[in-house]
């Protein structure tokens, strides 16, 4: 048997397919595309694109976002080793995003009403859920050997 049909034949590894940690970005953009109309709306930014930039107080900026969304398309897969790292990778962010708030001013913004500051818990809470089924989805992957 020629070499590339043997490699062809060779079954990869793979794991089983779950998507929560795909629908939880999913619910995390929305959270963020939502929390940017209210800095609008709120007067803490000029414009949406100011309100997801890197000075956003109740979003997430986009670059990132899209990091994150391509992040759990390949976390939530069935491809085992893209899936690892993936699910590494955005279990290692989430809490980076959580602990940035304190360094950029976000959770000490005077400008924050009462209502942005709760908006901004649920932003926090989808970023710690994300955090915690990314880690969930490594830990099954790698404890189950394909």
């Amino acid at each position: 048997m020629p070499a590339h049909a043997e490699r062809a034949t060779r079954a990869r590894p793979s794991a089983a397919l779950d998507r929560s940690v795909l629908h939880a970005v999913v619910a995390l953009a929305a959270v963020s595309v939502g929390g940017a109309l209210v800095s609008v709306a709120g007067g803490l930014a000029d414009s949406l694109w100011d309100a997801m930039g890197p000075t956003g107080r109740l979003s997430i900026p986009v670059p990132m976002m899209l990091g994150q969304l391509v992040a759990a398309w390949f976390a939530s897969g069935r491809r085992r080793r893209p899936a690892l790292v993936a699910s590494a990778l955005l279990a290692l962010v989430a809490p980076v995003c959580i602990v940035s708030g304190f360094f950029d001013g976000g959770y000490s913004d005077p400008a924050r009403t009462g209502a942005h500051t709760a908006y901004q818990a649920v932003l926090v809470t989808m970023l710690a859920v994300v955090g915690v089924l990314a880690a969930r989805r490594f830990m099954r992957l790698r404890t189950r050997r394909a």
